[in-house]
């Protein structure tokens, strides 16, 4: 259990960071919904993938900010629980040292309550949670060989360095997807019958390749097992996905020769057809996928209807927007880190508790 419970105190930060960030990040697109800039689907999207990325690189940036800070201001404090403290030994929070400290090691507390398998509830929530994630391991593990079979099983029409575009009678909306060292777009062989559907089709699935969001995808659903309980990956995911497909359709009608009213009839009738199938939903980009589909298509269509066609004079003001980001994410990861009982403020603290403890036995005798 001791080696165990770094671990789980990690992993809770981690999803209490994520939390944070989900938070953030629907904050900024409530804010972004009020201006012009809810436009910038590519730069929304761009800014959304830098935030996760400093969501996975949080304890780096934890430590970044608390060494930043100690050369900066020496003797400052960053995570919550040194802040606490010191406000305490300055006498700003008026409470019993003994309760205090109780109050401050809560989540210590409750990570020994959980690990010691006290409580059948609490061992009984556990199990569950860990069979749920076996479960969609499993899950996951299913799809990979099933999309790899559909892969397998299609015809080598194109190759360049990196891309193999293949055809298949077995499917009926294109794809794209990625092996260990190529990707492939796997399209409907009927798709050669029609030039322009099949021009959409394939400016829409190298764009998602060149943005890599077959990877970003693919990185989401490894992360499920392990965060499908938690409502701020639910809600970063749904961001993600509504952002990859309006981004990539942006980006399509934003080059020359491609008009906007032939690809949404052609991206209108693939939906309808990928609404009526049940195809595995990971390791591929499609152009609709899961329950929503209805709600996602309607706002790819206004989208492409109302959205300006380009937003690069806005790229300064997302970089901005992107950089506030990463360093608030810094800063919250930097404050949540759990406190260090070997800290002079809580060596301070642990004397008055235990001068407050004599005391009261001494009163008692």
């Amino acid at each position: 259990m001791t080696a165990v419970k770094p671990v789980l105190d990690a992993f809770l930060e981690f999803n209490v960071v994520l939390g944070l960030s989900a938070l953030i990040w629907l904050a900024v697109r409530g804010g972004l919904a009020l201006t012009p800039m809810r436009y910038s689907f590519v730069a929304q999207l761009r800014s959304l993938k830098i935030l996760c990325i400093g969501v996975m690189l949080s304890p780096v940036l934890a430590i970044g900010v608390s060494g930043f800070v100690a050369q900066v201001w020496p003797g400052r404090v960053v995570a919550l629980g040194d802040i606490a403290v010191a406000a305490y030994l300055r006498g700003e929070i008026a409470m019993p040292a003994a309760q205090f400290e109780t109050l401050l090691n809560t989540r210590e507390r409750w990570l020994d309550y959980v690990l010691s398998g006290g409580s059948v509830f609490v061992t009984c929530a556990l199990t569950t949670l860990v069979l749920l994630s076996i479960v969609l391991a499993i899950r996951v593990v299913r799809n990979a060989l099933t999309i790899r079979k559909a892969v397998s099983s299609s015809f080598l029409w194109r190759q360049s360095a990196k891309v193999d575009i293949r055809l298949s009678d077995r499917v009926t909306v294109p794809f794209a997807v990625r092996g260990l060292r190529r990707r492939h777009v796997v399209l409907p062989s009927h798709l050669l019958n029609s030039p322009r559907d099949l021009r959409f089709a394939l400016a829409h699935e190298f764009q998602h390749i060149r943005a890599l969001d077959v990877e970003w995808e693919l990185g989401f659903e490894l992360m499920r097992p392990l965060l499908f309980w938690n409502p701020a990956y639910l809600a970063m995911k749904h961001q993600f996905d509504r952002l990859r497909e309006l981004a990539c359709d942006q980006s399509v009608v934003s080059r020359k020769g491609i008009d906007a009213t032939d690809y949404t009839a052609c991206l209108l009738e693939y939906c309808t057809r990928s609404i009526k199938l049940k195809n595995p939903r990971i390791l591929r980009v499609a152009l609709v996928n899961g329950p929503k589909a209805k709600h996602v298509l309607r706002q790819r269509v206004i989208a492409l209807t109302d959205a300006p066609v380009t937003t690069t004079q806005l790229s300064t003001n997302f970089f901005g927007l992107t950089l506030s980001l990463v360093v608030v994410i810094a800063i919250g990861s930097a404050s949540v880190r759990q406190t260090q009982d070997w800290s002079h403020d809580r060596l301070m603290l642990s004397t008055v508790v235990n001068l407050e403890r004599l005391e009261a036995r001494n009163q008692g005798n």
